[in-house]
């Protein structure tokens, strides 16, 4: 490829003064604009912005593939992710957002967002595809740790039901107890009616408190319930 023919293949901005618009907007934002071939390698043919800081390669490393392509960055466990949602947006002629880890040049794992979309040649081809991927590591250590309290809330919550059911046996026990006791103080007639009364308030105790342990359990699986939609 000629000088020539590289440089109209990657200037999608226009004129001079245009790229150097967007090369401005671009260094003020925590990612990169990219414009690259619709090809397996996602090959770059034109990269603005915060390239090296994101991925710890320099633009030309990636451009063009000369020392390796963006695509080969992608965390194997998320390329499935990032082809299904390009392909999913050109399918439905839309642009795609998803997040996903790139593998930096010093090994370290980085999150970003990419938000694009394809461009249309005169023939309703794809011709490039071009869009942003900014920076999410805060994001996501965030989304993390918010997860994280989530579960442990969740941990907290089982083990409240665990010990709520054991008052419920207990309290199943004091009532069989109760019963118990009833039927000897009848028994005992005159001399068991004190022992009667006591046994009848134990019964009343246990029932009352069993409602309220039944109601924590509902409440606590309820909650555990809305934890585990807020941290989908």
């Amino acid at each position: 490829m000629s000088s020539e023919d590289y440089q109209q293949d990657t200037d999608f901005t226009g004129s001079e003064d245009t790229a150097r618009i967007y090369e401005s907007i671009a260094n003020r934002m925590n990612g990169f604009l990219y414009r690259s071939r619709n090809d397996q390698s996602f090959t770059m043919v034109n990269m603005a912005g915060a390239v090296k800081k994101v991925t710890g390669y320099a633009e030309k490393d990636l451009l063009n593939n000369q020392r390796l392509s963006y695509m080969s960055l992608i965390h194997q466990d998320d390329t499935k992710k990032v082809d299904e949602a390009v392909s999913k947006g050109m399918e439905n002629n839309a642009n795609w957002n998803v997040d996903y880890r790139i593998k930096r040049s010093d090994g370290s794992i980085q999150w970003v967002n990419e938000h694009g979309g394809a461009v249309y040649g005169d023939n309703g081809q794809v011709e490039y595809l071009e869009g942003i991927v900014a920076d999410i590591n805060d994001r996501k250590a965030q989304e993390i740790e918010r997860k994280k309290k989530m579960e442990d809330v969740g941990v907290t919550s089982n083990q409240i039901i665990n010990q709520t059911q054991k008052i419920l046996q207990v309290l199943k026990t004091l009532k069989m107890l109760s019963l118990n006791a009833s039927i000897e103080a009848a028994r005992a007639g005159e001399a068991g009616r004190g022992f009667a009364v006591v046994a009848d308030q134990v019964k009343e105790l246990a029932d009352e408190t069993g409602k309220s342990a039944q109601s924590i359990t509902q409440l606590m699986g309820e909650l555990e319930e809305k934890l585990t939609e807020a941290s989908e």
